[in-house]
């Protein structure tokens, strides 16, 4: 017996610098499969040494499993805080726009409309010679910084009727001022 102990003892120890690879560690740590790896070394006929790699490769498909599973894991966590942040950076909330240090309302910091910011008087006879729907999608655009596809949710119509009504406000602009020019 004391005899096996020293075989055994031998064995690791000339063998330490595999012994310490994580894998073989994690192999060994297990009861049941250091029993094999003993009784191979102690009885090294083929069938004990083909019963642990037969184990021994069952345990490395399992932690290769376990890598590649934690793997994913990890990356589609990172791909969905990547999403997430980005949408949250995308759709801020603004709840204070528009109110008063007290967060009283300020009736006189309301937006001003199109017509009100324009200081050329061919432009704004130009705009009062628009269409409603015309002036509120330009108002949208250049004064409340809205997208197209926000308009077009707004207005309950879709982005492509938005462009267009605005391109088309944009060259009666154009041809009304070009027009008064002349």
């Amino acid at each position: 017996m004391c005899n096996e102990y020293k075989i055994i003892e031998e064995f690791f120890y000339r063998n330490r610098e595999q012994v310490k690879n994580p894998i073989i560690r994690s192999f060994l740590a297990d009861a049941q499969n250091l029993y094999l790896v003993q009784h191979a070394i102690l009885y090294p006929n083929d069938c004990n040494l083909k019963m642990v790699d037969e184990t021994f490769q069952a345990h490395y498909q399992r932690v290769q499993k376990i890598k590649y599973i934690s793997n994913l894991i990890y990356f589609f966590s990172l791909d969905f805080d990547k999403k997430k942040r980005r949408l949250q950076n995308r759709f801020l909330l603004v709840a204070d726009s528009g109110l008063m240090d007290d967060g009283i309302r300020d009736e006189e910091s309301e937006e001003e409309g199109l017509l009100e910011k324009i200081e050329n008087e061919q432009l704004f006879k130009g705009l009062q010679k628009l269409t409603d729907k015309q002036l509120q999608i330009l108002e949208m655009i250049y004064v409340k910084d809205y997208s197209i596809k926000v308009i077009a949710e707004t207005l309950q119509t879709t982005p492509q009727n938005i462009s267009n009504l605005h391109r088309k406000a944009l060259k009666k602009l154009h041809h009304i001022i070009r027009k008064e020019e002349i």
